[in-house]
């Protein structure tokens, strides 16, 4: 009967050792979230270059694009601080995120005043 004991026992013990799933630590960011990150980061980058050649036209300003230029990188903001929210401790992603308000704020300052955007 003993045998069979251990061997049951050593059976049990590896089908919970293979149960546990091994991966990183759930606060760890995948490199699939790195990757939208940076990319959404970038996105917001060439958004605030649209703005700012929208502000150099030499006619009035075109509100409409103007808005909708500064929702889409408020919009790309909340989802980078998102998946940052998502791995608290990550340095470059908190980073990103400080960063990616700022640039939501400072594009929404940049707006004229004569154009009025509703926040979505």
């Amino acid at each position: 009967m003993r045998p069979r004991r251990l061997a049951a026992a050593l059976l049990a013990t590896a089908a919970c050792a293979a149960a546990v799933p091994r991966s990183s630590p759930p606060d760890a960011a995948t490199d699939a979230e790195r990757t939208a990150a940076l990319a959404q980061d970038q996105r917001a980058d060439d958004l605030e270059r649209a703005l700012s050649a929208l502000s150099l036209e030499d006619k009035p300003p075109d509100c409409a694009r103007a808005c909708e230029v500064v929702e889409q990188i408020c919009d790309l903001s909340q989802r980078i601080c998102l998946i940052s929210g998502r791995h608290e401790g990550d340095a470059d992603l908190a980073s990103r995120c400080a960063a990616a308000e700022q640039r939501c704020r400072r594009s929404r300052a940049r707006v004229p005043p004569s154009c009025s955007c509703q926040r979505r």
